[in-house]
């Protein structure tokens, strides 16, 4: 285990020692990053509060796949991957439900295929599809009828099985480097954190024990390749924002403790600051997402559980800010923290960032009405 953390950060301080720390080099390295430090594998390091030298900027990259009026190719759709050729992949379009499309690096339409039912290769109309591209570009898609299927480069369909050991929500699943499945979801065994399942349902390991006497261990989880992943806080009963770094092996190699007196659980989720999304790069940079309700929502909350009511969603979104934040994991450094509304926030976020990259996909649509996905990359400039 030491070997495996040490091989890890000597592999990620040579990838980023080829990146001088004080040139106004593109996209995140237009902001400077403190030299790489080294850590002793269990280790805990510890991020104030402090001042972030930078803020974050999300840029269009020009590249946009687009719907077409006359219907004659599927819109693209809400969830989009991308494989080693660059080409991506999209379902979860509205009014095309079990549809999955191909579109290439300049965002042209491609090809399609699926279809509603319960034969090879269909899908259910319940639900959203979750889709994974492992290393080899074979597709994974996890239907709302909880069933895995996994397609070839080509699409041409291989396999299928329950998804029920595998889960595969998109938040709290990644794909391993040797085709295994790591998620979060604790829909068998509630006493582990993590579960590494093959894509034929059988379970090959689950490790760290769940704390604290919440029985829902959900927690979002990063990978952009290797031996080992990070995982943020538990979403429900976390109270205090501590990132983790694992071996794939079941090791813990190190904790980032980000010292943060509002990430506090407040007794109820909805009301309780949550990391929403946890990303990393291939070469070290943490972006994560804190959902932070206001204390405004707090009392409006508490008014609406007296009068056994819920609070009405537009109500939520109006009193709950959104924390993006940047941390350089070779170093401890918090790099940016940029607060923004929920209602404002909406507008420019990324809904996912592809798999070790600072390049995402926002979702949207033109005066027109009609549904494009637009490509973008996350910028750190200094403030």
């Amino acid at each position: 285990m030491f070997l495996r953390c040490l091989i890890t950060a000597l592999v990620l301080s040579s990838s980023l020692a080829l990146i001088p720390d004080d040139v106004g080099a593109v996209g995140a390295y237009q902001c400077r990053r403190q030299p790489a430090r080294s850590f002793l594998p269990g280790s805990e390091t510890r991020i104030g509060e402090g001042s972030p030298p930078c803020r974050i900027e999300f840029r269009e990259t020009g590249v946009r796949l687009k719907g077409v009026a006359d219907g004659s190719h599927p819109d693209p759709g809400r969830t989009v991957v991308l494989d080693s050729n660059g080409r991506y992949i999209t379902a979860n379009a509205p009014g095309w439900v079990g549809v999955i499309s191909l579109w290439d690096s300049r965002g042209g339409y491609l090809s399609s295929f699926g279809t509603v039912g319960r034969g090879p290769g269909e899908f259910t109309v319940r639900g959203m599809m979750d889709l994974f591209v492992d290393r080899r570009d074979n597709l994974h898609v996890m239907d709302g009828g909880f069933i895995w299927s996994v397609f070839s480069p080509e699409h041409e369909f291989l396999r299928s099985t329950s998804a029920y050991s595998i889960t595969g929500f998109e938040v709290s699943t990644v794909m391993l480097d040797d085709g295994n499945v790591l998620t979060s979801e604790s829909a068998r065994d509630q006493s582990r954190y993590f579960r590494i399942v093959d894509t034929n349902g059988a379970v090959w390991r689950t490790f760290a024990a769940v704390d604290g006497g919440f029985e829902w261990g959900l927690r979002p989880l990063a990978y952009a390749g290797g031996d080992t992943f990070w995982a943020a806080p538990p979403i429900e009963g976390g109270d205090a924002y501590i990132l983790e770094e694992w071996g794939v092996d079941g090791e813990l190699c190190r904790t980032l403790r980000r010292e943060a007196p509002w990430y506090r659980w407040a007794g109820y989720g909805e009301i309780s600051p949550a990391v929403s999304r946890l990303h990393v790069t291939s070469d070290g940079l943490l972006y994560v997402l804190v959902r932070r309700p206001t204390e405004a929502y707090r009392t409006e909350f508490e008014r609406a559980r007296r009068r056994g009511e819920f609070v009405a969603r537009e109500a939520r979104d109006g009193l709950t800010d959104v924390l993006f934040e940047v941390i350089d994991a070779r170093s401890g450094e918090l790099l940016a923290s940029d607060l923004h509304p929920a209602t404002q926030a909406r507008q420019f976020v990324p809904r996912a960032l592809f798999r070790g990259s600072l390049t995402g996909y926002r979702y949207k649509e033109s005066d027109d009405g009609l549904p494009f996905v637009e490509i973008v990359t996350l910028e750190l400039v200094p403030r």
